[in-house]
């Protein structure tokens, strides 16, 4: 069975009255409170039996901190197997590209897909200690066939955060699709399909 983990997004703040003033000021939607599963939670589905799509949450997400998600994770390892396929979006992303410039994963990697990865503070919002002074050569030994998804029009990461990948990790495969929504969609079965291919 093929195992495929999934690490979502997040936002962080340089410091906690800026966390306080953004809970405050955040502008509310109804109908994002209300439940309807997203590509990440339709994955399994999308996939089939074989494979297992593991979906950990984690640490506090609204104002995360590399350091937590980086001692989460690496604990995470212990339920990891050999050839697991790698997703980040987002914040997850930047995670992703960061840890495995650290750290020597304990596990071979088939894959590492990475969508609307931020890369530094030059662009978009404050990304605090997930920010990357580049993608080290460990990543890319270990990483296994690297994916990037980009959005010509994401209102979160813009499309100028590829080349700074791309000078890093430069035989990786970069994709650029219509994205006005930050990836936050029901159905990407551009996503299902790379998984499929591997």
């Amino acid at each position: 069975m093929q195992q495929v983990i999934q690490i979502h997004g997040g936002t962080t703040f340089e410091n906690y009255d800026d966390y306080m003033q953004s809970l405050s000021t955040k502008k509310l939607f109804v109908d994002r409170m209300t439940y309807k599963p997203m590509w990440r939670e339709l994955l399994q589905q999308n996939l089939g039996d074989n494979y297992q799509v593991l979906l950990p949450t984690m640490p506090n997400k609204t104002n995360a901190r590399y350091s937590e998600w980086k001692v989460w994770f690496t604990h995470l390892t212990e339920i990891i197997e050999d050839d697991c396929i790698l997703i980040g979006h987002s914040m997850g992303a930047i995670f992703l590209a960061k840890y495995l410039s650290e750290v020597e994963f304990p596990r071979n990697i088939k894959a590492t897909i990475l969508v609307a990865a931020p890369y530094d503070e030059d662009e978009g919002e404050d990304l605090t200690d997930f920010k990357i002074d580049h993608v080290t050569e460990l990543f890319n030994t270990q990483a296994g066939k690297v994916v990037f998804f980009f959005g010509e029009n994401d209102p979160a990461v813009p499309l100028t955060e590829m080349p700074k990948f791309q000078r890093d990790v430069p035989n990786a495969e970069y994709r650029v699709m219509p994205a006005p929504d930050h990836f936050v969609r029901v159905e990407f079965p551009e996503l299902t399909n790379v998984i499929k291919e591997l």
